[in-house]
């Protein structure tokens, strides 16, 4: 086990372990809950001891996950569950509201729904969870916190403008609970990687629990099939052989293009480069990515290979489905998130592969870590008894795979929701209406690798422990700038307005100048100033 029970500076954890900032648009939301000045000190994990990170031994996964981030990988479900928890952990409290958002349809009503009352039972509390759809989930946060009536757990949106005043007055200091070595009274939450916890601490407190995401990123997809068929190096050390592979692969005459994204090879370029994960930080002062020559050779470079003719004629402008294009090999590279290696294999059933980035010219690249936490989950204040048993519930819905728990809140009732179908749980008609609570969106175990076929998940796993050595994390995490959350949207159109301009070839390289000084005006260097004043005020 890991256990690191001092307070951990927050210049030191990202040396460490770091991590990449949440960031996006949205309106304020606390015009109703009061006119007090902000806090001081809202931003980052400042005097904050985060809470420990010891990895769960209750279930052994085939393949251990590492302090660096590489994930837990499992080649089929385990048989033999184990008990997780012995008694009920939200006994005695009666009803808990709760407050998420969803992206499956709607699940019958707790009345027509034996899941959901099952669920209550095991978990020996009422649970009244209201379920937003994803699209409409921000301004229903919005306007319950701004009503002052909160539910007992609420997931706090990533693109939720002031964040920390929301967190730091409304909701509760979980830091005696859970911070430092008192992590080991909630194993499961425990067993979240340190990475996730950063963007929960605020002022010297901790105000929630993260829903987790691996820190692997976005990876270059491959149709590694069409590579080996047509004799090519998955394997390239260096830019000039990246483009050999990519005009391997590329055929207009048969309708096939080695990319249709320009947007996601100038990132994996930019790793070639070194260029910044988003923001760079020496003695507390903030570079952005836009400022450096590397993001602009960047563009430069990934110019030149559109002008080649390496990517589908509609990859400006037009809206293609790059899954359905790289599943029927009309492309053969496309990025994308971690979790999309399964649903391509699954989906198309051929072969695809991860490309780790390699140096521009043969030495070290980065690899940009991904957002460590999807959103943040909080808690109404209350008294300390009712707190830890609501932590107590999630600390049950964040029972790994191999436990009874996690079958449960995955799967259902076997018998009744899901059997068992050549080693692998095969949900019924019932479960596929039933077992569609967003229980994932309050709280849940790390991701992980599998189970899947043993092939695909050595793929995966050998590709995390090629790139996680480079991983580049993003100094802004766990810093919180309003200007980015109100104006990233505007922000980030300059931007890609002024790459598609560059890359298409109807403006010339010296447009990204241009582009980059409008971009500083409008709001970048307000940014660069928060992070700067945020981070000097927890030295």
């Amino acid at each position: 086990m890991m256990h690191d029970r001092a307070s951990l500076s927050r210049r030191r954890f990202l040396t460490l372990a770091g991590g990449t900032a949440i960031a996006a648009a949205g309106a304020g939301v606390l015009s109703a809950c009061g006119s007090s000045p902000a806090p001081t000190t809202p931003d980052g994990a400042g005097s904050a001891a985060l809470p420990d990170y010891i990895p769960s031994e209750l279930v052994r996964p085939d393949l251990p996950p590492t302090a660096e981030g590489v994930m837990a990988g499992y080649y089929q479900y385990p048989r033999q569950l184990v008990d997780a928890f012995g008694t009920k952990p939200g006994e005695g409290l009666g009803d808990v509201s709760i407050l998420t958002n969803m992206f499956n349809p709607v699940p019958p009503a707790l009345g027509g729904n034996q899941f959901w009352q099952e669920l209550n039972n095991r978990v020996g509390a009422n649970l009244d969870i209201t379920m937003t759809p994803s699209a409409d989930y921000l301004n229903k946060l919005s306007t319950t916190v701004a009503s002052g009536d909160l539910p007992d757990i609420m997931l706090i949106s990533a693109r939720l403008a002031r964040r920390a005043d929301v967190l730091t007055r409304l909701c509760a200091d979980l830091s005696e609970l859970i911070g430092g070595s008192n992590s080991a009274n909630f194993p499961f939450l425990a067993n979240i990687p340190r990475d996730s916890w950063l963007s929960t601490a605020y002022g010297g407190g901790i105000y929630a629990i993260p829903i987790s995401r691996a820190i692997v990123g976005t990876i270059m997809f491959a149709r590694t099939d069409l590579i080996a068929q047509r004799g090519l190096n998955a394997a390239p050390g260096s830019y000039a052989e990246f483009v050999a592979l990519a005009q391997g692969l590329t055929d207009a005459r048969n309708n096939r293009w080695a990319f249709g994204s320009a947007k996601q090879v100038i990132a994996y370029v930019g790793n070639m480069l070194r260029v910044p994960n988003v923001w760079r930080e020496e003695g507390g002062k903030f570079t952005s990515e836009m400022e450096t020559p590397e993001r602009r050779e960047a563009v430069a470079r990934v110019a030149e290979m559109y002008k080649a003719g390496l990517f589908h004629p509609d990859a400006i402008g037009g809206r293609l489905q790059l899954r359905d294009l790289l599943g029927n090999g009309t492309i053969a590279l496309n990025a994308e998130g971690y979790a999309a290696w399964d649903i391509l294999a699954d989906t198309h059933k051929v072969q695809f592969g991860g490309i780790p980035t390699p140096g521009y010219d043969g030495g070290t690249p980065v690899h940009r870590s991904g957002t460590p936490s999807f959103a943040l989950t909080a808690f109404r204040k209350t008294d300390k008894a009712r707190l830890e048993k609501l932590l107590r519930i999630c600390d049950w819905l964040a029972a790994p795979l191999g436990t009874s728990e996690y079958m449960f809140r995955k799967f259902g009732v076997e018998g009744r929701h899901w059997n068992w179908q050549d080693g692998v749980p095969v949900r019924t008609d019932a479960g596929n209406v039933e077992v569609k609570l967003p229980l994932e969106y309050v709280s849940d175990s790390p991701h992980i690798l599998g189970p899947t076929d043993r092939a695909r998940v050595d793929a995966q796993r050998a590709y995390q422990e090629k790139v996680i050595p480079n991983l580049l994390r993003n100094p802004s995490e766990g810093l919180v700038s309003e200007t980015s959350v109100a104006k990233s949207g505007e922000l980030t159109k300059i931007i890609d307005t002024v790459e598609l301009d560059i890359v298409s070839g109807r403006k010339p390289i010296s447009a990204w100048d241009e582009a980059v000084a409008q971009w500083k005006t409008a709001g970048g260097d307000q940014i660069r100033a928060e992070y700067e004043a945020a981070l000097a005020e927890q030295k």
